[in-house]
């Protein structure tokens, strides 16, 4: 589960700049104290959780166990398989209603997000250009690069799993403690997928991925893309070495 975790680290940490400055582009309605987009229906990747959970005190982690004992929403696909799904010409399997969803349990009674530096990906898209009272209003550009965002995170957590972020901050934990070994059911398994829905007019859109691929990578000499490929290489390598331990 950790393959390469300060590399992908890195990587993670690049896309949230490239999308926080995107994001600073728009005029946004969001002010600190808006809770409408907090809820328990949060999707992540392991990468996001493992960032997340290097903050997460044992007193928050035991606060969440409780809390999880009531349920909440889970993902049926990963971002990527979605997208497959819609390239292949199918038609995915519908999302289960989520009707009276709860507030996400990190919020403070100010409803200020406890880690919102170490939010996940999808906290940091969900935004708009008016003030929300049932829904959010986001301009299709940023529509977009959100929707290429959850791609790229997938696509960078290479080896890693995605589903509740709930699910996965508790299965990290007990993973890091040794007291589990399998990965769970309701955690799915990432899909590297590099087709991404971008029409050939879309050339704002392609230039903005261009320049995410080309930005570099603090603490490396490494673009984006290069440690991203770079990752995948030595995932090959990774693979084959786990391969040989199991027949010894």
């Amino acid at each position: 589960m950790g393959f390469a975790l300060e590399e992908k680290r890195k990587l993670l940490e690049t896309l949230y700049e490239f999308i926080e400055a995107t994001y600073r582009n728009f005029p946004l309605a969001c002010v600190p104290g808006c809770k409408l987009c907090c809820t328990e229906r949060i999707w992540a990747t392991s990468l996001e959780a493992y960032y997340l959970l290097d903050v997460l005190s044992e007193e928050e982690y035991n606060f969440l166990e409780t809390w999880a004992k009531e349920g909440y929403p889970r993902p049926v696909l990963t971002t990527n398989q979605l997208a497959l799904c819609y390239l292949q010409g199918g038609e995915p399997p519908l999302e289960p209603a989520y009707e009276g969803l709860k507030p996400c349990p990190f919020l403070t009674p100010e409803a200020l997000c406890k880690f919102y530096e170490r939010r996940p990906l999808m906290c940091r898209v969900m935004a708009s250009v008016k003030i929300c009272k049932d829904f959010a209003e986001l301009p299709p550009f940023l529509f977009q690069v959100s929707t290429l965002a959850f791609q790229i995170v997938e696509n960078i957590d290479i080896g890693g799993v995605y589903g509740s972020f709930f699910d996965l901050l508790k299965f990290l934990k007990r993973y890091q403690e040794g007291l589990v070994k399998e990965v769970p059911e309701e955690l799915l398994s990432n899909v590297e997928l590099e087709e991404f829905p971008i029409l050939p007019e879309e050339r704002e859109l392609k230039r903005w991925l261009g320049e995410l691929y080309r930005a570099p990578v603090k603490g490396t000499s490494y673009t984006f893309r290069e440690l991203w490929q770079k990752l995948r290489k030595d995932f090959e390598k990774y693979q084959k070495l786990n391969f040989l331990r199991d027949l010894l």
